[in-house]
């Protein structure tokens, strides 16, 4: 059986090496376990091979900081993706008296329930309000989408309302309009025009009619709506003679 002394190095140069190496490495273990932060320039991932970066995180070329990903454009053009559980990720001012309630942005699931995607404003006091926005997926049903006011008091969350700004046009699938031209048959005789093709969401439907005109109650002395249902609807127009009237539409479905 082979002694301990023969397991070391024969000549002293190799075992002072050797120990040297060892010390080295407890020093380099030991600082590693104390270091609370380190500071590098710029962190790079490549491949295996070394040459396809896939992302690096470091400074930017304005000074700030960030993680940014690349595709591995290989012969298969993999798409580089980052995968978290459900959980938070908040943000939070390096001054916490800027914001008691932090921003964040959460993602949730309930088995064979749903799941939901939460974006939070924050706000700088308890008191005020944050804006909520919700994407909501239910199980066998409609996605939602819930755009709202929120705040948390002792611990007891309220709901509130939120306003929303759109610097454009704003189109739903459960409302339409529109213009029709209407000439009477006859004076004092209502006279329809049916608008159809429409396709709205919804199950119950309303209409709205307006005449353009500049003398409602004297020449034009009524406009309605009849058979209104998600494919369309009938204008109607009354007026003391047989000119052209220009009717507004709406249908809402809710």
């Amino acid at each position: 059986m082979p002694k301990q002394l023969d397991q070391l190095p024969s000549d002293p140069t190799t075992l002072a090496r050797r120990v040297r190496d060892l010390e080295r490495q407890m020093t380099e273990l030991r600082a590693a376990r104390r270091m609370g932060s380190a500071s590098v320039g710029r962190l790079r991932i490549y491949t295996e091979d070394g040459q396809t970066l896939l992302a690096e995180l470091g400074p930017t070329d304005d000074l700030g900081g960030g993680l940014t990903t690349y595709g591995n454009l290989g012969v298969d053009e993999i798409p580089i993706a980052a995968s978290l559980t459900s959980g938070e990720l908040n943000f939070q001012p390096t001054q916490p008296q800027i914001a008691d309630v932090k921003a964040r942005v959460s993602y949730d699931t309930i088995p064979e329930g749903g799941s939901t995607l939460q974006f939070s404003s924050g706000s700088v006091k308890e008191t005020d309000w944050a804006a909520v926005m919700d994407l909501s997926s239910v199980f066998g049903g409609r996605a939602a989408f819930l755009l709202n006011g929120f705040r948390e008091l002792d611990g007891v969350g309220e709901s509130g309302p939120c306003d929303l700004d759109l610097t454009g046009i704003l189109t739903a699938a459960n409302w339409a309009y529109g213009t029709v031209t209407i000439t009477p048959s006859a004076a004092n005789t209502p006279t329809s025009q049916v608008v159809s093709g429409l396709d709205l969401q919804g199950s119950t439907f309303f209409a709205f009619a307006t005449p353009q005109t500049a003398a409602p109650g004297s020449n034009v002395t009524g406009v309605g709506t009849t058979a209104v249902t998600k494919n369309g609807l009938t204008v109607w127009v009354t007026r003391t003679n047989t000119t052209a009237t220009v009717v507004n539409w709406q249908v809402i479905g809710v």
